[in-house]
This record gives C-alpha cells, structure tokens and sequence, in this order.
C-alpha cells in the first residue's frame, strides 16, 4: 500500500481513548464503526492510532512493547465472544465505574477484562473451532509460538525479566523449553488464541474502513522492550548489555537514557535482514499507512553502556550513518505507505534522505521553526505530514496558554489564518481555534493530521513524557461513539473540521 496520493486530512485518537457504550472502560475493536461515519461527515480519510503491540502485564503504555508482533489483548471487543460478558455482580458495578469514568481506569480495566477473556476461553475450549486456532498458529507461527511460550514463562516466574529467570529458561536451552511446552499446553494455547481472536477482529476493523472509505495508520516504535520475547529470543539483534537513548541536547543537558536495548544492524545484515524485513512485513499488512518512529535512530543510534558510560554514536562517522539510514528505509517502505517520525534534533542529512526517498516527516506548526522565526504552513514540503501536536505534547489549547508572548506574536505574524489576532493575548476562543485548525487544513502539506483534542479545545493531554502516573495513557474521548453523529458538540466539531478540511483542498 502507498501513501495516499492528493491532500488528505485525519484525525488522531489511541484506540484506548475511545468511549462507547458496550466497553470495558477502555476502547476496544468493536468501537470503530460509528466513528468511520463520523469521519465521513467530517471529510476525514485517515485514522492514526498509536501502536497496538502487546504489552507488558499491567502498563498501560503503548510503547512498552514485549513483541514487535500481534495485538494487544487488552483492546479485543468482549461483546463478540461468548461467555465473556457474564459479569459477576462485583464485576458489573465495577464495569459501570469504568465506563463512567473520565479516563481509563486500568485497577478496574485490567482485572475485567482479564477475567472475561478466561470465561470466554474456558468457553471456546468446550465448542470452539480449534481446527481454525490451530491454523492460525501454523501461519504465524514464525513469531506466535515463541511469544506465546514467552509470555507463559513470564507468568511462571512472577514477571520478574526474562534475564533474571533460573539460566536455562534464559539460554533458551531445548530441554528447559520442551518442559515447559509439556506442563503448561493450555496456558500457552491460551496466549495463542488470544491473539488469535485479537487478529481476527482487527481484520473485521479494516473490512469496515475499507466500507466506509478510510485509511488506517499505525506507529510503528523504533525499538522493542528490553523484556520482550523478541529480545529473549533475538540478543544477538536486540542487545541489552547497552542502553538506547539521545545525546545531550538543549532539551536535556545530559541527554535521554531510556533503558532500552539497541538494535545490532551489522548482525541483522549478516542474516539478510530476517527479523526486520518480517516486522516491516507485518505491519505493512495491518495498516494502510504506518507512522515510524524515531527515524534517526534507523541512521544511528546512541548507546550507553560500561565502556562509553556517557555514549557514544553507532555507527560514529557521517558517511555510515547516512549509507544506513537509507538502506534501511529502502527495506522498511517496501511495497508500504510510510510517514517518518523526524521531530526532535535532527541532522541534515536525516531528512535530505527522506525527501530523496519520497518519505513524509512532520511538521508540527508550534515547533516549525529557526531563531524564532516560525516557517509559513503554506510553504511546508508537499511531501510532509503537518499537525498541531502530538500524543506527547500538551495540546493546542494548553500550548497557546501557557505559551511565551513572543511565540504567540510570532505565530500571528506567519500564519495567515492568524493574522486577524494580533497583536495576541493568552486567551483562548471557539474563532482562534477555527483559525489554528484552518492553518494546518490550509498547509502545504500532502497529509494533515489533527489530534482529537485538538479539534475540540481540550485541554488534557495524552502523555507527559519522562514522567509516570495516572495522568499517561489515560485520556479518554468525552462522548460515546454511538452518540457522535448526535450530539451537539460532536456535530459541530464535525461540521467544522468538514468545512475547513474542503476550504483546504482536501475533500
């Protein structure tokens, strides 16, 4: 699939943020629909979610991947399986909690819906198709089974990380394994028909969007979790004895450790590029178009570890890092849409490589620009995605705010659409959120993606990076999506984003 070809406009909403009506307090693959309609009377094509990838048992982060492969159980739709909504009473006052609740409530979400997947497991193992499971497994059995047997070692031994368990479940030893194969078959058909279910609603998903004429983009993290059952099965290629991060920067004076593990490029080229090529693979036939993040780290990467305590650049010298940063893009966009996630400091040559390559970065419209001088939307790359935020930035609103007067004055002065508020004042109106919505509609760019938030003047923000509490992965959509194409609120902001999507030459 490739990039779609005109001007296109979407929206951005993390699949736990939708609301409806039948969920378990958090968004699942059964709230799409009604949020497709909605799309279409706002003129919208493309929907970027943030990744779906399992995670690690009780975080809720959607980037605290433990596979770079399959689905996150946590967003499998109950209602399309039986035997998982029978509620206890217990369990059905705490479900109207959490569908009440202003945001994700995980105490509550986690515990539900791991319950209700047991029930309905324990229901399938009595009259299932398990001839249709069993295929499954063979098809994806290149990466499935190996996470499945993962995740029930995981379990086994208190979650504690894969390289603190006894050596021999470790090393992967063949006899180790094979026992556990034995003892714990129904756990591990357990983890496998999850993912199974989770992959068959998912196609239902795309089925729908493909009906109502809309495009699905996902993100792709740049790196996968250091206990993760690709980096248990793959250290050679996902190394762990050093840590992923930035350099110093004039955001962060000592740089960004992240506690991540590197990819070994040099052995994956030695194996013909297997494991990537298998995850570009994937992925491409999940999404229509995929958002991958942290581009530069495809070009080098920044790793800390006993020798280099402060870190050192892999590879170190310019002419490789370039060399790399276009072999490996070349891989990842084979036969798929790609948007490159270039924000943060970036060398020249990062983004001269994606424009030769025909590959999308950014432009958020708040931090598009140089000494201070902001750089018209109307002049951005056509081959560019433009937006006014991200999932890790605080929101339109809560930007124009708490931003400098200086930054304001600034943006009023370049963009046309804001010409009318100068000189500006902190304040903030239903007409300056129109006018901020119409600079991004009216950008040059090809693609323009507007944060759900954003359109409405919110003011709660996804993530805070660098920080950990309820606050992250939690926001949650004020409305159901079964009341969308109803309510007042949400028909206009419809409305709205119609007519400033058409006026923009997106239609």
């Amino acid at each position: 699939m490739s990039l779609p070809q005109g001007r296109t406009s979407g929206i951005m909403l993390p699949l736990f943020s939708f609301r409806s009506s039948t969920d378990a307090g958090i968004g699942d693959f059964g709230s799409f629909g009604p949020l497709f309609k909605w799309m279409q009377a706002a003129k919208q094509r493309l929907l970027m979610v943030l990744p779906l990838l399992p995670t690690a048992p009780g975080d809720p982060s959607p980037y605290s991947t433990r596979s770079a492969f399959g689905f996150n159980p946590l967003f499998i739709d109950l209602r399309q399986l039986e035997g998982a909504t029978d509620f206890s009473a217990d369990e059905r006052a705490s479900l109207e909690l959490a569908r009440a609740a202003p945001t994700v409530q995980y105490d509550r979400v986690f515990p539900l819906k791991e319950a209700a997947l047991a029930r309905a497991f324990a229901r399938f193992e009595k009259k299932g198709d398990h001839a249709a499971l069993d295929r499954f497994r063979i098809e994806q059995s290149d990466w499935l089974e190996t996470f499945a047997l993962f995740a029930v070692i995981s379990d086994l031994q208190q979650h504690k990380a894969w390289w603190e368990w006894p050596e021999p479940l470790a090393k992967r030893h063949p006899a180790a394994l094979d026992e556990v194969k034995h003892q714990h078959e129904r756990a591990i058909r357990y983890q496998a028909w999850l993912q199974w279910v989770a992959d068959a609603q998912w196609k239902r998903v795309r089925d729908e969007a493909k009906a109502h004429g809309m495009l699905l983009c996902g993100d792709e993290p740049f790196i996968i979790g250091k206990d993760s059952a690709d980096a248990w099965a793959f250290p050679h290629l996902l190394r762990i004895e050093g840590r992923l991060g930035v350099p110093p920067d004039d955001f962060a004076a000592d740089g960004q450790d992240w506690g991540l593990p590197w990819f070994d490029f040099d052995a994956m080229e030695r194996e013909g590029y297997q494991w990537l090529r298998r995850r570009a693979r994937a992925a491409a036939a999940a999404f229509d178009v995929r958002r991958v993040d942290h581009a530069i780290g495809y070009f080098r990467q920044y790793i800390r570890d006993a020798q280099t305590p402060r870190g050192r650049f892999i590879p170190s010298h310019e002419p490789q890092q370039q060399a790399l940063g276009e072999k490996h893009f070349r891989l990842l966009s084979e036969g798929a849409g790609i948007v490159a996630e270039d924000l943060g400091v970036m060398t020249p040559f990062v983004r001269k490589t994606l424009d030769m390559l025909e590959l999308p970065g950014y432009r958020v419209m708040r931090w598009a620009r140089e000494d201070g001088v902001y750089a018209n939307p109307r002049q951005y790359p056509a081959i560019s995605l433009a937006t006014t935020g991200t999932h890790d930035t605080e929101t339109l609103r809560e930007w124009w705010q708490s931003a400098p007067q200086w930054e304001r004055e600034a943006c009023c002065r370049t963009f046309p659409e804001l010409h009318k508020f100068f000189p500006p004042g902190a304040g903030w109106s239903p007409e300056l959120l129109e006018a901020m919505i119409a600079a991004a509609e009216n950008a040059s760019s090809n693609l323009c993606v507007i944060p759900w938030g954003d359109l409405y003047g919110e003011t709660t923000r996804v993530n805070l990076p660098g920080s950990i509490g309820p606050h992250n992965w939690s926001y949650r959509m004020r409305q159901n999506v079964e009341s969308l194409m109803t309510h007042d609120e949400t028909v206009a902001g419809a409305q709205l984003l119609a007519r400033l999507t058409m006026a923009g030459g997106r239609g």
